[in-house]
């Protein structure tokens, strides 16, 4: 599935995003064409237009309707305020992850070479 979908998917953000390209190479492609039949200017070989003014009118028609397509979507991003209470898990090393026989060599009540307050930074 993701095979098929994949592909899909590529191929239309491409076309969104490059649809000025695919237009102006259509038009290349098609020029002789669009020249002798459909140029406003076909009757005027003075000008030279060579079927610009067509790729023009698409172009700009094409920006009306990108203007005019509601593109943009807005998400509304709520906070959501987690204590710390309820974020983490308590553990209780007393109550059976521990075996009971080595729970007197955690506490030996003698003093730890640390000190316990904690860090605080400098004050100005």
């Amino acid at each position: 599935m993701r095979l098929i979908v994949t592909p899909i998917l590529i191929l239309l953000v491409m076309g969104q995003a490059f649809s000025h390209w695919f237009m102006v190479m259509s038009f290349k492609m098609n020029q002789d064409f669009i020249t002798k039949n459909i140029c406003e200017n076909r009757y005027r070989p003075k000008l030279k237009c060579n079927g610009n003014c067509v790729l023009m009118k698409k172009l700009k028609q094409q920006e009306k309707e990108e203007q005019n397509s509601p593109v943009a979507v807005k998400l509304e991003l709520s906070t959501i305020i987690i204590s710390s209470r309820s974020f983490f898990a308590n553990i209780d090393f007393g109550s059976g992850l521990i075996p009971k026989t080595y729970l007197p060599l955690l506490n030996s009540g003698k003093p730890v070479g640390r000190s316990i307050a904690i860090f605080h930074p400098p004050a100005a």
